[in-house]
């Protein structure tokens, strides 16, 4: 979806000197589906850093990427006398001049007094559950710790390590269920009159006919499911690169992820009101804006201020929720009058504004390790595979918004071993698309 303004931050400069090598450093029922979650509630404790893959720290709403601006680098063509590098700088992201829209929800601006939002129960910034049951999804972002710990977080993975994560992974109700049948409802949906009759609405991507003829709608069986899968055998086995495969699974997993929280906050008007709990833990683990587990976790390090604009967009669905509701009722979005629908729309745009940017960011991250590692001639092969990833879940949204800016992501992405020239091109794209929500 577009928005109608944006404010466009250019990060890539060219100047001298450059690049710099990286831092070393229980309902339990969601989904529209009623069935049980066997996993209990996520655990407090914030997830640890990882060298190739975890976010920068930042203080206040300014990313400050690790790379020197001053320090120079070596030629990764082993020519002496000049190479891209020479002029190549990465400057840090500045938030500071990010401005919301009119219409946004804002309960972290005077508990929303000031905005076009009625009172509503969630406006001192802290969620509060449509349903006192504790949702299933928290239990799956424990399960994406737990995996994270296994494969990404404390060095090169063992096959045994892959066996334990995929053990995590495969708890019943758990990621593995919901990757099976995730959409993207970016998508049109399936034409109802090709549905399955003997599968319930909210599964139809779980037949094979119909994920194969809709493989972007049906992302999780078509593309995300067979990755993981595939990465997962790869690193029991031992066949190839261990840091590869669990990249690949990061990747996969942060992709799901950010399109569940879309997706339930959606179901939460459509199918049943306790799914803004599920958006909500999908994203925070359970936790408070402070905090956070799971893809909050590195976010909230990459830039604070994209961190708390995702949470207002989930409260925005929760706020929503309470100003239509009818005496402890909730009506489906379809029962409403126009206006309700409209403010529904607004905010689940608003939401879903801040979770592009959030997934750009941690594309942005990563492709800066990349070029820091390009131009000191090292190999990350376990980088790209997460940006092989998750760089082609930002090009729908990218066309949509910048054609040119969006040609030069898709030959990236597109590259086996891209060049210094494509991957400066990237950076700057992904910076003016994705701009501070």
């Amino acid at each position: 979806m577009t928005r109608a303004s944006w404010t466009l931050p250019l990060t890539l400069v060219l100047l001298a000197p450059a690049c710099k090598e990286p831092d070393p450093s229980v309902d339990t029922t969601d989904d529209s589906t009623g069935a049980a979650d066997s996993t209990g509630p996520a655990t407090t404790d914030a997830p640890t850093s990882d060298a190739t893959t975890d976010a920068p720290t930042t203080d206040g709403t300014t990313d400050t990427p690790t790379t020197d601006p001053t320090s120079t680098t070596g030629d990764p063509t082993g020519d002496p006398t000049g190479t891209p590098c020479d002029a190549l700088q990465i400057s840090p992201i500045d938030e500071g001049a990010c401005e919301v829209l009119a219409s946004d929800y804002q309960p972290r601006v005077n508990m929303s007094k000031d905005d076009t939002w009625a009172a509503c129960v969630v406006d001192s910034g802290v969620y509060t559950q449509v349903d006192a049951k504790v949702p299933g999804s928290l239990a799956r972002v424990t399960q994406y710790e737990t995996i994270a710990d296994l494969l990404w977080r404390n060095g090169t993975p063992s096959a045994d390590d892959f066996t334990a994560a995929r053990d995590a992974y495969i708890t019943p109700e758990g990621l593995e269920s919901r990757v099976a049948r995730r959409d993207d409802l970016h998508y049109a949906d399936i034409p109802m009159d090709e549905w399955d009759p003997q599968v319930d609405a909210d599964k139809q991507c779980t037949v094979e006919a119909l994920w194969t003829k809709y493989p972007e709608r049906c992302i999780g069986p078509s593309t995300l499911r067979p990755t993981i899968d595939d990465a997962f055998i790869a690193g029991q086995t031992g066949e190839g690169d261990a840091d590869v495969h669990a990249a690949r699974i990061r990747a996969a997993l942060d992709w799901f992820l950010v399109l569940s929280v879309y997706k339930e906050a959606n179901t939460c008007a459509t199918v049943k009101a306790p799914d803004c709990d599920s958006a909500w833990a999908y994203y925070t683990g359970g936790q408070s804006v402070d905090a956070g587990l799971g893809i909050a976790g590195a976010l909230r390090l990459a830039s604070q201020n994209t961190h708390e604009r995702i949470h207002d967009g989930i409260l925005a669905a929760r706020c929503w929720r309470d100003l239509t509701q009818d005496n402890g009722m909730y009506p489906l979005l379809d029962q409403l009058d126009a206006d309700a629908r409209d403010l529904f729309a607004q905010g689940w745009e608003q939401l879903d504004q801040a979770l592009h940017r959030g997934l750009a960011l941690l594309v942005r991250e990563q492709l800066v390790t990349y070029i820091n590692a390009t131009c000191d001639n090292t190999e990350m092969p376990a980088v790209w595979a997460y940006l092989k990833i998750t760089g082609p879940a930002l090009q729908r949204e990218a066309d949509e918004r910048d054609a040119a800016g969006a040609a030069a992501l898709k030959t990236l992405w597109a590259s086996d071993a891209p060049t210094v020239p494509e991957l400066e091109a990237g950076l700057p794209a992904i910076d003016a698309i994705f701009p501070c929500p």
